[in-house]
């Protein structure tokens, strides 16, 4: 699956704050596959800014070159779960964009 700066960023929101200790190994292990690195901050330019708390990055080498991740079946399991438990949820149309993307995994 390739995952830009955004789907980075929003994928650890879609999980739940408490689970059973399978998922939290579960969770553990995509966020280790997805995580924001030093090199990722210095290669598109990722910049925070504290005093509203918004992030920027340079979209168009994010777009150029997205994240491949491969996920186990397990794991993308876990992400449709997580994914399902938000439904009722209100987030940013990208946000859902990032669901489609995972949903899209899973039925493939």
């Amino acid at each position: 699956m390739d995952l830009y700066i955004k789907d980075r960023f929003y994928i650890p929101q879609m999980f739940p704050q408490q689970g059973k200790f399978t998922e939290f190994n579960l969770k553990r292990g995509i966020i280790a596959k997805i995580a924001i690195t030093k090199k990722d901050k210095k290669e598109y330019s990722i910049i925070e800014h504290p005093e509203d708390g918004k992030i920027e990055w340079d979209s168009k080498k994010d777009f150029e070159c997205p994240l491949a991740v491969e996920f186990s079946k397990e794991e993308i399991d876990y992400l449709k779960k997580s994914c399902e438990s938000l439904v009722e949820t209100a987030f940013p149309d990208d946000f859902w964009l990032t669901v489609e993307k995972i949903y899209d995994a899973a039925n493939s």
